[in-house]
């Protein structure tokens, strides 16, 4: 029997229809990087053990063979950042809670990160080049900037079209500026927001691949420790994409509060007169003075004391 609009049951609740293209997509992505974590652990596991053994005994391993140990070390680390990025998705971008700080030097960092970028393209490491006038050490969470930076160098690979890339590490009194400049194909003005969303993109799936992860996961670094990032770019001119840290972490709005407020000087109180120090104790302790309404409700507690206490 086929039912119509009109035969609904008007007791039953309407249920609002909305899309949940995005929920099943975090899902999928989330079980998929479950069944890849598994194994991609075991043989990352394997590798190191392989690895070692040839380091124990390196006149045995032929050079074919740590030459494939390194292939496959590189090709197992992208699989598994890849599956933490998809862990990301559901995850909201980074693991929940204050991040992790300690000290970071922000230019060595980011010379590990493009090692580890460039691994799979060797060839792309002499075209680009990493400026910076001397260390800066900030209170961060070495694996959120280091995820944010190998992203945000990742992109630029992706995007440049083999054009020189520059890294620019600057710092101010209380601020540190990374800037990752490529001269590829750039990015259209009505899209230079949205790329900072979860799966958005602004090229075409069939041409580039990727989850739409990558700048999202970088944005919410930037977030988390108080920071922010943005993009300057036109198409056809490149990108650069510029994040601006804190050095160190702000402290909360009350301890500023507190500290400002103890900071002003209070005034000296006016001497009290001799009679007031007779209540000195042995120990020359001064008793407690009690306000005044404390001693209206003494005086109450006493009255009601006397009443009971009379004989009827």
């Amino acid at each position: 029997m086929t039912a119509f609009l009109d035969d609904v049951d008007p007791r039953i609740p309407a249920v609002p229809i909305r899309d949940d293209t995005a929920r099943i997509r975090e899902d999928f992505l989330v079980l998929a990087a479950h069944e890849i974590r598994t194994p991609v652990t075991s043989l990352l596991l394997q590798l190191q053990l392989t690895k070692r053994m040839s380091q124990r005994e390196p006149e045995k391993t032929p050079a074919w063979a740590a030459a494939m140990l390194a292939v496959f070390d590189r090709q197992l680390g992208r699989l598994a950042r890849l599956c933490d990025d998809m862990f990301q998705a559901r995850h909201g971008g980074l693991a929940r809670g204050a991040p992790t700080r300690e000290p970071v030097e922000l230019v060595g960092l980011i010379r590990e990160v493009l090692a580890t970028a460039v691994a799979h393209r060797p060839a792309a490491y002499g075209a680009i080049s990493v400026a910076a006038e001397g260390p800066v050490i900030g209170w961060w969470d070495r694996s959120h900037i280091e995820r944010m930076a190998f992203h945000l160098i990742k992109n630029a690979l992706t995007f440049g079209e083999g054009k020189p890339i520059s890294i620019e590490v600057r710092a101010t009194r209380a601020r540190a500026r990374l800037i990752v400049r490529d001269r590829g194909m750039g990015i259209a003005r009505e899209d230079q927001e949205r790329i900072f969303a979860r799966f958005e993109r602004a090229v075409p799936v069939e041409r580039f691949g990727g989850l739409g992860l990558g700048l999202y996961i970088a944005h919410v670094a930037a977030r988390a420790h108080g920071g922010a990032i943005r993009v300057e770019s036109e198409l056809g001119c490149g990108a650069a994409f510029i994040v601006d840290l804190p050095l160190a972490p702000r402290r909360p709005q009350r301890v500023r509060a507190a500290r400002r407020s103890s900071s002003i000087s209070s005034p000296i109180p006016p001497s009290r007169p001799a009679r007031a120090r007779r209540g000195r104790g042995a120990g020359g302790a001064r008793a407690p003075e009690l306000p005044l309404g404390a001693h209206l409700k003494l005086a109450q507690v006493k009255q009601v004391h006397q009443r009971l206490l009379r004989p009827h």
